[in-house]
């Protein structure tokens, strides 16, 4: 069966990476996009809401595009969040009465991966082996609060302080060209995360 996603992308230096990924899942028998390309500016916070819940309603995988402008979620004066990105990662997460809980897929592009990643050895107690790892930086998103947080029962890699990429985090964090060469085999992974969303610590918001 295919399976819906919606590409939830900052559109001043996202657009084209998300109109990218729209022309390969419309060249897919195996995805449907519902995802949407208009500039909401000029809308009003609720038309603009209840636009969302209908596209999110009927997807069952969200696609964060990870842009340097979308590595952090943007705030008004007061330090609220206030960025139509957060609310509609948050609102693919939140488990409401006719939506479950998306899977949830980050997809960093190459100016951003400074932003993200960052090489660094480790060594650990249980294997006693010291090897270079890729370090995920902290940033002010909410794909960040669903990496790492498998519940230790289920927890993949044994290492300490090591996760597997692909199983240990609800959220799945991937370069732009590995997705785009298995986006298929990547989707396939986040909704069988979906089906087992009780193995994760999911959070549907930032504070």
């Amino acid at each position: 069966m295919a399976k819906n996603v919606f590409i939830s992308f900052r559109f001043a230096d996202g657009y084209k990476y998300k109109e990218e990924l729209a022309k390969l899942f419309s060249e897919s028998e195996d995805t449907v996009d519902f995802s949407e390309d208009q500039d909401r500016s000029g809308l009003s916070d609720e038309t603009i809401r209840r636009y969302l819940y209908g596209k999110l309603s009927r997807s069952s995988i969200t696609i964060v595009i990870l842009t340097p402008q979308a590595v952090n979620h943007q705030k008004n004066i007061w330090g609220q969040y206030s960025d139509w990105m957060y609310d509609e990662i948050r609102y693919s997460l939140e488990d409401r009465g006719y939506n479950r809980t998306n899977g949830l897929i980050a997809v960093y592009v190459p100016e951003a991966e400074k932003y993200i990643l960052e090489k660094t050895s480790h060594y650990c107690d249980i294997c006693q082996k010291t090897s270079s790892v890729i370090n995920v930086k902290q940033f002010d998103n909410l794909v960040f609060k669903n990496m790492m947080n498998v519940k230790l029962n289920y927890k993949k890699n044994k290492c300490y302080n090591i996760y597997d990429a692909n199983y240990d985090s609800f959220c799945s964090l991937i370069s732009y060209e590995d997705f785009k060469n298995n986006f298929s085999e990547y989707i396939e992974i986040a909704s069988e995360k979906r089906e087992n969303r009780n193995k994760y610590n999911v959070k549907a918001h930032m504070q």
